[in-house]
């Protein structure tokens, strides 16, 4: 398949998502929304909630047209195969010491195509898993931006609750001289998911009617009490 027939594919995926699911999107600040119009490339990562947020996540940030990870073995089933090479995804064996993710994911952000990871490795219906460290082994390795977004809600087809999704703050990471990399990549592991545990609560205050914001950035939420303020996530 060509390039141009694969984008067109992907454009009308990315529709149907939008349609049937009708996401919420809001921008923590300003410099979400500058790094989203951006060209250089981002490890985008997100809460895991369901099979559905590669693609629904990806079409989200399509103006970045990420690739997306997802478990092999749902590369290898016949019905779904076409529909992720089109998509664009990169298929991780989870039952074994599967390095090739990370060669293809490094590849992709060298030639400028941005990565959207899943850190928690698998889907969590309740309590967020803990965060695994290849998102930051990648991105210290090819200096592209870490950018964490956080969703909440339940998938429903064309009516009722619509998915909420927080796009957060950028950075780059460097590893301290003095410090070994793998603990480095460990310690950045736990502090993204403590800052994407804090975006699901903001979400979940908007939800329900404690924080109101303006536009379409979540630093012009406004509590609508002292006590529904949350403290914003810090780097």
């Amino acid at each position: 398949m060509g390039k141009g027939m694969q984008g067109i594919l992907r454009g009308l995926i990315q529709a149907g998502m939008y349609l049937a699911y009708r996401p919420k999107v809001v921008y923590k600040n300003q410099q979400a929304m500058e790094v989203m119009n951006g060209d250089a490339p981002v490890v985008f990562i997100c809460n895991h909630m369901s099979h559905k947020d590669g693609a629904l996540i990806a079409s989200v940030l399509h103006k970045k047209q990420p690739y997306f990870l997802i478990a092999k073995d749902w590369y290898e089933k016949k019905q779904f195969e076409g529909f992720l090479r089109t998509y664009g995804s990169v298929p991780v064996d989870r039952t074994g010491m599967d390095t090739s993710w990370y060669d293809a994911c490094r590849k992709l952000l060298e030639a400028g195509h941005s990565i959207l990871i899943f850190p928690e490795g698998k889907t969590s219906k309740g309590e967020m898993n803990a965060f695994q460290p290849g998102f930051a082994v990648l991105a210290e390795k090819t200096g592209a931006k870490v950018v964490e977004c956080a969703h909440i809600g339940s998938y429903h087809l064309f009516f009722g609750e619509r998915k909420r999704i927080l796009i957060g703050d950028s950075y780059t990471l460097e590893c301290p001289k003095d410090m070994r990399k793998s603990a480095y990549a460990k310690q950045i592991a736990g502090q993204a998911r403590e800052r994407i545990l804090h975006m699901k609560e903001i979400l979940e205050a908007m939800k329900s009617g404690k924080l109101k914001f303006t536009g379409d950035k979540a630093d012009k939420a406004t509590p609508v009490s002292e006590a529904a303020a949350t403290e914003e996530p810090q780097q």
